[in-house]
């Protein structure tokens, strides 16, 4: 009888044992993406200012033109997952495959409001609404989900280097060409709060498949608002 007992026992043991550990991999929680802030990044992508702000960083309000003609601001995109790029209609290298690469971010996600894609064109003396209308007919773009946007040249410049952070100071670039910032590849990943959760290089491929998974988790992200 105690040898029974000392079985079952045995047994109910390597049970517990066993759901504990294939539990742990069922119920381990779910991948969440880190908040950054500028003291996270690159200090040769943040403006002096801003270099040493640890916490509690949020993109803040935004004034911008679409390619429909709308204005569009921060409450238009308040609760909407925000990927950002920027580029110019008439750039011959990089810009292309960045357009490649986000048209498959637009695939996965088609009429999926949840989500836009904006891309600020860093020439808006050039790429006026008709021709950012042109280039987003000849690229296929849902205009549900994407927008090719434009605003003057300051507001561009203070969205890249002290919203997005996607690129060099002068002193960091090596010269004096206020548009240099247009061959950025850096595409920024956005969350509803408007908080930052992702830096991608936009003309690879393998980093824009991540983007995509990293928008499905943050369909579920439950981090804590501030």
């Amino acid at each position: 009888m105690k040898k029974s007992k000392y079985i079952l026992y045995g047994a109910i043991a390597v049970a517990l044992i066993t759901v504990y550990i294939f539990g742990g991999y069922i119920m381990q929680e779910p991948e969440r993406l880190p908040v950054y802030n500028p003291i996270d990044i690159n200090p040769e992508l943040v403006d002096s200012g801003l270099q040493r702000v640890g916490r509690n960083f949020h993109t803040g309000p935004f004034k911008v033109i679409n390619h429909l003609g709308d204005t569009v601001t921060e409450e238009t995109v308040k609760n909407r997952i925000r990927v950002v790029n920027f580029f110019f209609t008439t750039c011959p290298s990089i810009c292309i495959d960045m357009t490649r690469e986000l048209r498959k971010v637009q695939e996965a996600f088609r009429g999926d409001q949840r989500i836009v894609i904006l891309s600020h064109t860093v020439m808006p003396e050039v790429d006026s609404l008709p021709v950012l209308r042109e280039y987003a007919r000849m690229n296929e773009i849902d205009s549900s989900i994407w927008w090719l946007v434009r605003a003057d040249q300051d507001e561009i410049q203070r969205l890249a280097r002290k919203v997005y952070f996607v690129v060099k100071s002068r002193e960091h670039r090596g010269d004096d060409d206020d548009h240099s910032f247009i061959h950025t590849e850096n595409v920024v990943l956005v969350d509803t709060k408007g908080r930052l959760r992702g830096f991608y290089d936009g003309t690879d491929p393998e980093d824009m498949q991540r983007l995509i998974r990293h928008i499905h988790i943050l369909f579920k992200d439950d981090t804590p608002k501030y």
